[in-house]
């Protein structure tokens, strides 16, 4: 079961019941989850901020999924669906913004660099729990928070997840496990659906062919080793690579930088 300290109401739950709409500036949740744990589908009334203080969170909104170490964040606009699935033990911190300071953030779900002053907010918050908007402190930092998330450098690095049952077989395969062998016939035949017709779906449903969406999976996952201080080699073989001469050309291409020189800046940012 998970460690939580929680200082948010669920969308069903009437605001007033608890909480002065009046007085409450954001909400926050912290809490500590082993490996594969999985929060299902669900959404909230209010934005969400969700940070991984360490681990990695799997988040999937608006058929599109992110591997989000410490130095990335993910932002959901108000009534997003969403599920998150953790990646090591993983510290979850959340903080949940009233609709009304949301029209200054973003409209679509986004993934976000996480800059030191941010993830300073982010913690002091979530160590904090219920902001009070009549608290000058409170309001302070909630303030900086929403001016930091309003300058967050924009990472649409993420994965667009098909709607074919068939081929959302294999994506879900390939993000649970993305070093996995299987050839891509395989993974067509264990679907149910012929190779042609699986690759039709792809391109059409994600705008890729699968051999290109299994790559992008798999240098997602290795960005996020490299994040948490994995050597490009580590980084490389637990991501499905043979060796590293292949995985520095194919992350130069997709991240625009070598791993090394990501890892670096990735990790002067936390």
């Amino acid at each position: 079961m998970p460690l939580a300290r929680l200082a948010f109401l669920r969308k069903d739950d009437d605001p007033h019941r608890e909480y002065d709409r009046v007085s409450t500036f954001l909400r926050t949740l912290s809490a500590q989850y082993h490996h594969g744990h999985e929060i299902g589908d669900h959404d909230h009334g209010w934005g969400q901020l969700v940070y991984a203080a360490s681990g990695a969170i799997h988040v999937r909104a608006a058929g599109q999924a992110w591997l989000i170490p410490s130095a990335r964040a993910v932002w959901l606009p108000p009534g997003t669906p969403h599920r998150l699935r953790m990646r090591g033990a993983t510290r979850l911190r959340s903080v949940y913004i009233p609709p009304e300071h949301c029209p200054t953030l973003l409209a679509l779900p986004l993934g976000l660099g996480v800059t030191p002053l941010l993830r300073e907010l982010i913690l002091e918050l979530t160590r904090i729990g219920h902001i009070d908007g009549t608290d000058r402190f409170h309001r302070t930092i909630g303030e900086a928070l929403l001016a930091a998330l309003a300058r967050a450098e924009r990472l649409p690095l993420a994965l667009t997840m098909p709607v074919d049952r068939r081929a959302l077989r294999i994506a879900n395969a390939l993000l649970t496990d993305p070093a996995g062998d299987w050839t891509l016939n395989a993974l067509a035949d264990g679907s149910g659906g012929s190779m042609r017709t699986i690759q039709r779906i792809f391109l059409g449903e994600t705008g890729m062919p699968l051999s290109e969406w299994r790559q992008v999976a798999r240098l997602m996952e290795a960005a996020a080793l490299l994040l948490d201080g994995r050597s490009v080699t580590d980084a490389a073989l637990a991501a499905g690579y043979a060796g590293t001469s292949a995985f520095i050309h194919a992350f130069r291409h997709k991240f625009g930088q070598t791993p090394t020189v990501f890892a670096a800046a990735g990790r002067s940012a936390v």
